[in-house]
């Protein structure tokens, strides 16, 4: 484990025990929701998280999903029993290390679980002095999915504009925006794209406004 995946993981275990959420998970271990077990050291999440969310997207099956923003795993690990491959794109050392977790305890077979920023360039970055992570354009991967679901906190967009020839076989795509600049552009590309969009704004516990977009 390098330098920098262990101070990631030191300040996580930090707040995990300054947290009573992030406490009780790490005490219990593991939790079991929709056949699944999870495992739980080290987030906040339930493990039922955007269930109404996912409820919203339909079909929810078909020949490869692709996750970007996989967080702990809570869409791709339900998605590989309707889809035939997924692909799940995590950069956060924790949050990477416990959706592995997760796929080996269950023995799931038809996910791949990538290291990976995506972007709308490709590079490096550095997150300490002996350790980076790639930075990859969705293109990059030369996949044809039936499904994209984008959770980046904040650089969804960037995303998208690395996604352009991805998006020309028509995935359906979900796409969570974290500020009205993000949404407003990230609806415009998408429409450019020829797709046709719903949107929901919920506001979140923290009393801000998020949406999503499906698209169609």
């Amino acid at each position: 484990m390098s330098n920098g995946v262990k101070q990631a993981e030191l300040l996580h275990r930090i707040r995990v025990f300054a947290r009573p959420r992030y406490r009780a998970n790490w005490i219990r271990g593991r939790s079991r929701a929709d056949g699944f077990v999870w495992y739980t050291r080290g987030t906040n999440f339930s493990m039922t998280h955007e269930d109404w969310l996912r409820s919203l997207v339909s079909p929810f099956k078909g020949d490869l999903f692709v996750d970007v923003g996989a967080h702990v795993g809570t869409w791709a690990v339900r998605a590989t029993r309707t889809f035939r491959r997924v692909v799940a794109i995590e950069p956060h050392p924790v949050f990477n290390r416990i959706l592995r977790t997760t796929v080996a305890m269950n023995g799931l077979h038809n996910i791949s679980v990538v290291s990976a920023i995506l972007s709308n360039e490709s590079g490096e970055a550095h997150v300490s002095t002996t350790n980076s992570i790639p930075i990859r354009t969705l293109d990059s991967f030369e996949l044809e999915p039936t499904l994209i679901k984008i959770d980046t906190e904040g650089s969804e967009f960037s995303v998208l504009q690395g996604a352009t020839r991805t998006l020309r076989g028509k995935p359906m795509i979900v796409v969570e925006t974290h500020s009205p600049e993000a949404l407003v552009k990230s609806r415009m590309l998408v429409e450019n794209q020829g797709y046709a969009i719903r949107e929901i704004r919920l506001e979140n516990r923290f009393g801000q406004i998020q949406s999503w977009l499906l698209c169609n």
